[in-house]
């Protein structure tokens, strides 16, 4: 019998048009891919432990620098954006603390899916959002 998996695959559609941007989230999409891949293959708890760090520490630094990204370039949403970022890092945070080495493979499974939907749900949605405004802006330049 083949083994669950589900694997993001990147696509032209969640381009926001800002190359470091797009290789942040293309560096999501691994670390989200790798961490469901330890839990499918039921490796040791601690590397599942190690792969949710990965992808909590690089949520926080892409996070870190859209926001830096948003100040140099005069967002007028990048405080609402950055509350987003604010709940995407506490729920992100509740699910690591939550993290039980003997837990069952449900509930991890359960864990990397509702990792999995909110980091793609904010690509896909809240990043789209200032898509636009940097799309006029690099426009106007030209």
């Amino acid at each position: 019998m083949k083994k669950p998996q589900w694997k993001i695959e990147w696509n032209d559609g969640m381009s926001v048009g800002i190359p470091e941007i797009d290789e942040d989230h293309k560096r999501f999409i691994l670390l989200i891919n790798e961490l469901n891949l330890s839990i499918t293959e039921r490796m040791k708890a601690t590397e599942i432990k190690k792969r949710l760090q990965d992808v909590i520490e690089d949520a926080n630094q892409h996070f870190e620098q859209e926001e830096k990204l948003f100040r140099e370039r005069q967002y007028p949403n990048a405080e609402g954006h950055a509350i987003s970022h604010n709940i995407v890092k506490n729920t992100l945070k509740r699910i690591q603390d939550s993290f039980v080495p003997y837990g069952l493979d449900a509930e991890w499974v359960d864990a990397a899916l509702v990792i999995k939907q909110i980091l793609i749900n904010h690509i896909l949605t809240e990043d789209m959002q200032y898509a636009d405004f940097f799309a006029t802006i690099k426009a106007k330049r030209q």
